[in-house]
């Protein structure tokens, strides 16, 4: 069976605003701008509450169970949720998995995340730097925590995805976390999500923000090559962000239908730049074709 989207391309919802910013930016459009947001225990304590956990059991490389927000129940919850982004509730409610430049997919958990989780079990990930970039779920950035990562930052379009369904995900995996109950006698400790750093906003700005600050050992990203319009966006900003000897583990499909997208067009992109080696690790080829490809500076462009 052939993979769609069930994309909208009609007039978008105005995106409403979030936390306020710790960076300075260009002028803001919307939910764009660069977010940073912090970890607020009173709401995310009401959101892990009542909350219906699913729970997946990965190999990486020795077993690890990851559990994660339910999708429906996430979707419920935001599009009854007055302070969410207007434009990622209107995708709920027109039941859309994108709509360009106001919701980007990130409340469902993608297919080849998973075909990523399991490649990820011969790559050293302790004490590595490392960004989930277009983070949705965050499983990525959490299978590299509980492998001992030493700092994941999570990135995410929109600001609703990553204080609705990224943020309980991460404090959901916390194993050394204290009961919420227990939490709310006591008081928030220092430890849990310390190592951790979350953030919304479009690829561009955040690469062009942030990295001129922090670079990342490892930069992992699934089904993010969907559109073409956003390889520019996409390849300036691992430039900005990747490390010297940096590695990009890209996940995907070989073509997105109905929006354009996929591994192959997006190595032209990139062999045009002439900025990164790109190469295709794994095919996974059971229907539709799925790959893993890593991306590399170029020895010429290393800086």
């Amino acid at each position: 069976m052939e993979f769609k989207f069930n994309f909208d391309l009609g007039p978008a919802e105005p995106p409403g605003t979030g936390e306020a910013e710790r960076f300075p930016t260009q002028p803001e459009r919307g939910s764009e701008a660069v977010k940073e947001h912090g970890v607020l225990w009173e709401e995310l304590e009401g959101i892990l509450e009542d909350a219906v956990v699913e729970e997946v059991e990965v190999a990486a490389p020795e077993p690890l169970c990851l559990r994660h927000l339910n999708v429906w129940a996430v979707e419920r919850a935001l599009s009854l949720e007055d302070r969410g982004e207007a434009g990622v509730s209107g995708a709920i409610a027109r039941r859309s998995d994108l709509v360009p430049g106001v919701y980007e997919g990130g409340l469902k958990i993608w297919q080849c995340t998973f075909d990523l989780i399991e490649h990820l079990s011969g790559v050293e990930l302790e004490g590595r730097r490392v960004l989930d970039l277009g983070c949705g779920a965050g499983l990525l950035g959490i299978v590299a925590l509980r492998r001992g990562a030493a700092e994941v930052h999570f990135q995410d379009y929109n600001g609703s995805v990553i204080e609705g369904v990224t943020l309980p995900n991460v404090a959901l995996n916390e194993e050394e976390e204290r009961p919420p109950k227990r939490r709310r006698a006591q008081g928030p400790e220092p430890r849990p999500l310390s190592r951790c750093r979350f953030f919304s906003g479009d690829w561009s700005r955040f690469g062009n923000v942030h990295g001129g600050s922090f670079k990342y050992d490892l930069v992992l990203s699934s089904e993010t090559l969907y559109n073409p319009d956003s390889y520019g966006e996409l390849h300036d900003a691992l430039s900005s962000l990747l490390s010297r000897d940096g590695l990009v583990y890209l996940a995907t499909k070989s073509h997105y239908f109905g929006v354009g997208g996929g591994i192959h067009l997006f190595e032209s992109f990139v062999k045009q730049k002439g900025v990164f080696d790109i190469q295709t690790v794994k095919v996974i080829d059971d229907g539709l074709q799925r790959c893993i490809a890593t991306m590399s500076f170029r020895k010429a462009h290393c800086y």
